[in-house]
């Protein structure tokens, strides 16, 4: 096995950085499946930090399911397939990006998205939200659409703008389920700049788009949710679209 690991030279905690080394490799295949790593003491000293340090990032990797300790073998690199979690997704999405595929990986997750959409719309109709949770979730369509008109060219409020209004939607729901699982998919979302600026070309469409739900949460209905998620379906394939005109190098 050959390693393209190095000293790190860390703009955070050294056992974060050294953390994001191992994580690094073991996602783009360097550190392959099944494979050992090296010697704590080796290791150490090829990423240039204490062991300690390197204790500390293992502990992590290993509650994240990269790596496991087995007896009389050191530290196992895992099958991240089978033993990962959605913790992994913004990882994940960094490669994709650093090497092209990021409209592969967006399609997954934005489907993922639009599944879990579904579940929060079904979740609403079984479970009508209360009247100040509406109220709060028209207050943040208000938000966004203030800062979408003052504001156009502001990708990054006008995410965070957006991600409010997710949140009041979550909130609506008083369920924790729906939440704990959709906050790595928006997190990833926010934090890949090729990804939001393809998601936010027109933002506008997008609070048109939140009151048309906050008109459906007055009175809840079954019967208009395949409609919403074809709308919201046709609006993901834009963005990808828009993504792959873009190229792997922009912005």
């Amino acid at each position: 096995m050959t390693l393209s690991l190095g000293p790190i030279a860390p703009r955070e905690p050294a056992h974060q950085a050294c953390e994001h080394a191992l994580r690094a490799a073991i996602l783009d295949g360097g550190l392959a499946a099944g494979s050992r790593l090296p010697p704590e003491r080796d290791l150490a000293t090829t990423l240039g930090v204490s062991r300690l340090t390197l204790r500390a990032a293992l502990a992590t990797l290993t509650a994240q399911g990269l790596v496991a300790v087995r007896h009389g073998s050191g530290y196992v690199v895992q099958d991240v397939r089978r033993t990962g979690g959605p913790d992994l997704l913004a990882g994940l999405t960094s490669l994709a990006q650093t090497r092209g595929e990021l409209p592969a990986i967006a399609t997954e997750l934005l489907r993922v998205r639009r599944q879990l959409a579904r579940g929060v719309l079904e979740h609403l109709v079984e479970h009508p939200p209360r009247p100040p949770s509406v109220r709060g979730f028209v207050a943040a369509v208000d938000a966004m659409d203030a800062v979408v008109h003052d504001r156009p060219a502001d990708l990054p409020a006008i995410a965070a703008a957006d991600l409010a209004v997710v949140r009041a939607l979550l909130e609506a729901t008083r369920g924790p389920v729906l939440r704990l699982c959709l906050n790595p998919v928006i997190g990833v979302v926010d934090a890949c700049p090729p990804l939001r600026a393809a998601m936010y070309l027109t933002p506008i469409d997008n609070v048109t788009g939140w009151r048309a739900l906050a008109a459906w949460l007055a009175t809840p209905s079954v019967a208009t949710i395949d409609a919403a998620i074809a709308i919201l379906a046709e609006r993901d394939r834009a963005t990808i679209a828009r993504l792959r005109r873009r190229g792997p190098r922009s912005p």
